[in-house]
């Protein structure tokens, strides 16, 4: 019997998509396909959870916890950026010593509106932007036969995993601070004494009050 397949869901607790969110509109020009296929599978996520990381947490949690996260996060998006434009000044220094030409045409090369929601998901998408460079240096060397088919489909393959899994791990380290501060917030709560529970001490204290008064007398 078929298994039926489970789609992995964009969203993580707390961030309401019928609640209205600015926005800003970027447009970006996707080459390769496997760009297009991180944007599609991954972008979306990864946005959510870095609104939520911006917004929500400041919302529930304290600005101490909000900013231990976010430095978290910056120094994994800034640590892939980084190693991404490093391999793809590599590759563009190997094709250049073979006298290779790395501007190529694509046959479905795709223009799409990104929205903005948070400072952090552009720099997602300046991470998607410098992948979809670095393939064309790739791709250059590859239909150049300076690489193997076997060495193109495992660098392709490694490149787009570690990508996805970033957008994972923002995911879930969105997901966890989210949860651990509304964890907190809701002990803090239940600590409180209620109202009721006010007015029965007070009433308490009143009446013992009254006693020493009526002793003292």
């Amino acid at each position: 019997m078929a298994q039926k397949q489970r789609n992995v869901s964009t969203q993580i607790p707390s961030v309401r998509q019928d609640n209205s969110r600015p926005f800003l509109t970027q447009k970006a020009l996707l080459n390769s396909l496997h760009a297009q296929q991180i944007f599609d599978r991954g972008y979306e996520m990864c946005a959510n959870a870095l609104f939520s990381l911006s917004v929500v947490l400041r919302f529930i949690g304290t600005e101490e916890q909000a900013q231990e996260v976010d430095a978290m996060v910056d120094a994994l998006i800034n640590q892939a950026l980084e190693d991404i434009h490093k391999e793809s000044l590599r590759l563009k220094e190997i094709a250049e010593s073979n006298g290779i030409e790395t501007t190529i045409g694509y046959t479905s090369a795709k223009a799409v509106d990104v929205q903005i929601t948070s400072p952090r998901s552009i720099k997602f998408l300046a991470i998607i932007r410098e992948f979809d460079g670095m393939m064309a240096n790739m791709d250059a060397l590859w239909l150049s036969c300076v690489i193997t088919d076997t060495q193109y489909a495992r660098g392709v393959y490694e490149w787009k995993r570690r990508i996805l899994r970033l957008a994972g791990q923002i995911r879930q380290i969105a997901t966890r601070a989210v949860l651990a501060a509304r964890r907190k917030e809701t002990a803090e709560i239940a600590a409180e004494p209620s109202e009721p529970q006010l007015a029965e001490v007070e009433k308490q204290a009143t009446a013992v009050a009254k006693k020493e008064i009526i002793e003292a007398e």
